[in-house]
C-alpha cells in the first residue's frame, strides 16, 4: 500500500463501524511487534524508513534558497524602512537576526536528522507522551494563521495579475460592505490563490524537490527585475528625506530592535518546523551544511531588495511601499497601455505568488499535516492534515494582518513570541539534558513507566517553563493586538525582544530546573554524546549488508535502555 494515500481503495457496504475503519489511515508495522498503541503512531509519524531519506545537502540547499526568497523576506526588510529607519539599519537588523536564527534552525534540525523523526515525536521527550499535545498545538493554530497571511498576501499579487491581463479588472466595483475589511476584487484573488494551493496540498512537499528549484530561479529573476525597475525609475536610492529625519538616538535604537525582533519572527517557525524536513536528511551533515550559510545568504538579498524599493518609493512618492502588491500596482499603473510591460509584471507579480504558494506548503501545511497527524493518528496524516490547513485558512481574516507595516511587524514579533519558549525547550533537553542519546521505540511508548512518560504522561517542567517564559512580555504582545490595552512604555519597549528574551528566559529556566529538582538519570544521559544515534547508523549498515536482521543492537533495545 503506498503511503500518503487518502482513503482505501474501495468503500464497504455503510455501517459506522465500517466507515471508521474506511477513514483508517495506514498504521505501520514498523512497532507492532512491542504492542505499541496505534494512539502514538501511524505512516506519518514512524521513524523515515532509509529509502524516504533522498534529502541530501544540495537539496536543502535548494530548499532554503527558495524558501529565502520569498515575499516574506522582502515585506520584513520593506517594513523596518515604514518604521523610519535607514536602509542599512534596517537591513542590519534583519540580517543579524537571521544568523542567530539559522544557528537555531540547524541546532532543532539535529535530533531529526539523527533519530528521523518529526517535530510532534520530538516534542515527547521535553513534554512527556501527553504533553507534547500542548507543543503541537500551539504550532497547530499558528501555522492556520500564518497560513491565511500567505494566501491572502498571494491573492493580492493575483489581483494584479488579473489587471494585467484585463485592464478593465481594476474598474470592477466593489459590492462588499466596508465592515468586510476586503473588496470584491481582493477576494476574488485571495479565492483564486486559496484554489491554487489547495489543489497543491495534494502533493507532499517532500516529493517536491524541482518545484523548490525552479521556484528559487524564478523568483530570485522576479526580485532582480522589480529592483532594476524601481532603481532606473528613481535614479538609485539617495534617501534624502532620510538623512533629515530626526530621530533621537534612543528612539532608533530601539526602532532597530523592533526590526530585529520581526527578523527572529520571519525565522521562528523554521527553529521548531526544521523537524519536519531534517528527517528526510541523508546524514546529519547534509542538514546542517545545506543551510548554515545558505539560508543566511539567501534571505539577506530579499530583504535588501524590499529596504531599497521601499526607500525609492519614499522618495519618489512621500510614502514607503512596503508590500510587493503595492510595488507592482504602481509599476502596473505607469504602462496603463503598454502590453508587454503588462506581460513582464504579470511575471512579477505571478512568481512572487507562486513564491509565498511554495513557502506556505513546506513551512505551515506540512507541520500542521504533522500535529494532527500526532492529535489523530488512526484518522489523520500528512496529506489530509495539508488539506484541512487550507480549509481553516478561510476561516481567519488575515487582510487585517496586513492592513500596514506597523502592524505586519507587530504580527511577525508575536508569531515568533509565541514560539520561543518551545524551541528553547527543545535545544536545552537534546543537547544537555538528553545528552543527544534519545531510545527511539520509547518514543511510542505511552504506557506508565515508559521512558517518557514522567508523571502521567507530563513532564511538568516544559508547560511552566513555557508559561513563566511569555509572562514577561505578555503586555507587550497584549498591547500590538488590542488598543484597548495601555502599557507602560518601558512594558513596550521590552515587548521588542520578545523572542529572543523569550527564548533565552525558557532555556535557562528550563536547564535549571534540572539541576535544582534533576531526575533520577537514565543511562542514555551517562554515555557519550549521540552514542544511541551512532549506534542505530551502525545497526542501520550492518542490516543493509545483510549481516543482522535486528533494527537496534542488543545494547540499545528499548527493554535494556531502559
Amino acid at each position: 500500500m503506498p503511503r500518503f494515500n487518502w482513503f482505501h481503495s474501495s468503500p464497504p457496504r455503510f455501517h459506522w463501524n465500517n466507515l471508521k475503519d474506511y477513514l483508517r489511515v495506514p498504521q505501520g508495522q514498523v512497532y507492532a511487534d512491542s504492542g505499541t498503541s496505534s494512539q502514538w503512531s501511524n505512516q506519518d509519524l514512524a521513524p523515515t524508513p532509509p529509502e524516504e531519506r533522498k534529502w541530501n545537502m544540495w537539496t536543502f540547499a535548494a530548499f532554503w534558497t527558495a524558501h529565502a526568497s520569498d515575499a516574506t523576506a522582502w515585506t520584513a526588510g520593506s517594513a523596518t524602512v515604514a518604521l523610519g529607519l535607514t536602509w542599512w539599519q534596517a537591513w542590519l537588523a534583519l540580517n543579524v537576526a537571521h544568523i542567530i536564527g539559522t544557528v537555531l534552525i540547524v541546532a532543532n534540525g539535529r535530533m531529526a536528522s539523527r533519530y528521523h523523526v518529526g517535530f510532534p515525536v520530538c516534542a515527547r521527550v521535553p513534554w512527556g507522551m501527553w504533553g507534547s499535545y500542548v507543543a503541537v498545538a500551539m504550532r497547530a493554530v499558528i501555522c492556520i494563521i500564518w497560513n491565511g497571511v500567505n494566501t491572502f498576501y498571494a491573492g493580492r499579487l493575483v489581483d494584479v495579475c488579473l489587471q494585467c491581463i484585463w485592464p478593465s479588472w481594476a474598474l470592477v466595483a466593489n459590492t462588499l460592505p466596508e465592515s468586510a475589511g476586503i473588496t470584491t476584487r481582493e477576494l476574488t484573488g485571495f479565492l483564486i490563490a486559496w484554489f491554487i494551493f489547495q489543489c497543491l496540498t495534494f502533493i507532499h512537499p517532500r516529493d517536491l524537490k524541482w518545484f523548490y528549484i525552479a521556484k528559487s530561479v524564478i523568483v530570485l529573476t522576479a526580485m532582480h527585475g522589480i529592483l532594476a525597475w524601481w532603481m532606473r525609475k528613481n535614479g538609485g536610492v539617495h534617501f534624502p528625506s532620510q538623512d533629515s529625519n530626526q530621530i533621537s538616538g534612543t528612539t532608533r535604537a530601539w526602532l532597530w530592535m523592533q526590526a530585529f525582533n520581526s527578523g527572529f519572527g520571519a525565522v521562528s517557525s523554521l527553529t521548531v518546523n526544521q523537524a519536519d524536513i531534517a528527517r528526510y536528511a541523508k546524514s546529519p551533515n547534509d542538514q546542517f551544511w545545506g543551510q548554515i550559510f545558505v539560508f543566511p545568504l539567501a534571505s539577506a538579498l530579499p530583504g535588501l531588495f524590499g529596504v531599497l524599493v521601499a526607500s525609492a518609493s519614499q522618495e519618489m512618492y512621500g510614502t514607503p511601499l512596503w508590500n510587493l502588491w503595492d510595488v507592482t500596482q504602481k509599476m502596473l499603473d505607469q504602462y496603463p497601455q503598454d502590453s508587454g510591460a503588462r506581460f513582464g509584471i504579470f511575471l512579477a507579480a505571478g512568481s512572487m505568488a507562486l513564491a509565498l504558494i511554495g513557502v506556505n506548503l513546506a513551512t505551515n501545511c506540512l507541520p500542521f499535516g504533522s500535529d494532527v497527524s500526532a492529535l489523530f493518528p488512526k484518522y489523520m496524516n500528512i496529506q489530509r492534515g495539508q488539506f484541512l490547513c487550507c480549509l481553516l485558512g478561510l476561516a481567519i481574516a488575515p487582510w487585517k494582518i496586513l492592513q500596514n507595516g506597523t502592524t505586519f511587524l507587530a504580527f511577525l514579533a508575536g508569531y515568533g513570541y509565541w514560539l520561543a519558549p518551545v524551541a528553547a525547550i527543545l535545544f536545552v533537553d537534546y543537547f544537555f539534558i538528553q545528552h543527544g542519546n534519545i531510545v527511539t521505540a520509547e518514543l511510542y511508548n505511552g504506557r506508565p513507566g515508559g521512558l517518557y512518560w514522567y508523571t502521567k504522561g507530563w513532564n511538568i517542567r516544559a508547560p511552566i517553563v513555557t508559561v513563566l517564559a511569555l509572562v514577561p512580555c505578555l503586555p507587550g504582545f497584549a498591547s500590538t493586538i488590542s488598543d484597548r490595552v495601555d502599557i507602560s512604555l518601558n512594558a513596550a519597549r521590552l515587548s521588542t525582544l520578545s523572542f529572543i528574551l523569550t527564548y533565552v528566559i525558557a532555556a535557562v529556566m528550563y536547564w535549571l530546573s534540572y539541576q535544582i529538582w534533576p531526575r533520577k538519570a537514565p543511562i542514555q544521559a551517562r554515555e557519550r554524546f549521540e552514542l544511541f544515534a551512532n549506534a542505530m547508523d551502525i545497526d542501520q549498515v550492518s542490516i543493509e549488508l545483510g549481516e543482522i536482521e535486528k533494527p537496534l543492537s542488543d545494547k540499545l533495545s528499548m527493554r535494556e535502555s531502559v
